[in-house]
């Protein structure tokens, strides 16, 4: 075997890189449901969606990051709907979900 170790250091800021870790190792998008067009486009509004996602689901609730979350995603008239698009993301679908989400009824 001639590949060369990895350093503890190189192998934690690799562990990090969560996208680059799912390419490593073929797994879709954690949105890839909600594709418009069969596939997300990575990049800062897939990015953004996730973490809004993220935020109103492990946030205390009521806490600023919990509430923007809210207004994001639930409540946006605009924001959502253009980061959805330029994702390459079904907005209406993503947001029944997690409004069934929210109400206890996910599927």
């Amino acid at each position: 075997m001639n590949r060369s170790l990895q350093s503890l250091e190189e192998l934690l800021i690799e562990s990090l890189d969560l996208k680059g870790l799912r390419e490593r190792s073929g797994l879709p998008h954690p949105l890839s449901k909600f594709a418009s067009n069969g596939a997300i486009k990575d990049g800062p509004c897939a990015d953004a969606v996730l973490e809004f996602i993220q935020d109103l689901t492990m946030e205390e609730p009521g806490s600023p990051k919990q509430k923007a979350a809210v207004w994001f995603l639930f409540e946006s008239d605009k924001a959502f709907f253009y980061a959805c698009a330029e994702a390459g993301i079904d907005a209406g679908r993503l947001r029944n979900h997690l409004m069934k989400c929210q109400a206890g009824g996910a599927d």
